[in-house]
């Protein structure tokens, strides 16, 4: 074999000697953390006069107005009690649908926690709050005031 054609084995030879690329497994790797915000659109709720033997929704519920603007990606239970003892009856409800609010299941608020709504799911929505006060007969003339505390907490 003359010279000639030695300029084209040379790159043959080079190309069958070097050892080919080995691919290994790649591990990929990503942590999602748990996202929640909560903000309420309201801090007041205000029965304004009521009469002792009657129940009252409080005003305003019926358009919406006591809502939370919710946006998570996890499963929330939402929490809800009062920060002392009184002598009337307050119930809860909620909803992420207004026109379902006044035939949602209502929870008495009381001193003690009570988890309602468990498992509500991931997502942007607005959650409609119900409010609803029980006077009993005989209830002394006053003001009454209280604190409710509502939680949105991971499940």
């Amino acid at each position: 074999m003359n010279g000639k054609y030695l300029w084209l084995i040379l790159p043959l030879v080079a190309v069958l000697l070097v050892a080919p690329a080995i691919a290994d497994n790649v591990s990929v790797t990503a942590t999602v953390p748990y996202y929640i915000s909560v903000v309420f659109n309201y801090n007041t709720v205000d029965f304004k006069v009521v009469n002792p033997g009657a129940t009252y929704s409080a005003p305003g519920q019926e358009s919406g107005i006591y809502n939370v603007s919710v946006d998570t990606n996890a499963d929330l239970a939402i929490q809800i009690y009062m920060s002392s003892a009184w002598p009337l009856k307050l119930e809860f409800g909620a909803t992420t649908v207004l026109s379902d609010l006044p035939t949602v299941t209502r929870y008495e608020v009381t001193t003690f926690p009570v988890t309602i709504n468990e498992g509500v799911g991931a997502g942007s929505w607005t959650h409609y709050h119900g409010y609803w006060l029980t006077v009993p007969a005989y209830t002394a003339p006053g003001t009454y005031s209280n604190t409710v505390i509502i939680t949105y907490q991971l499940v």
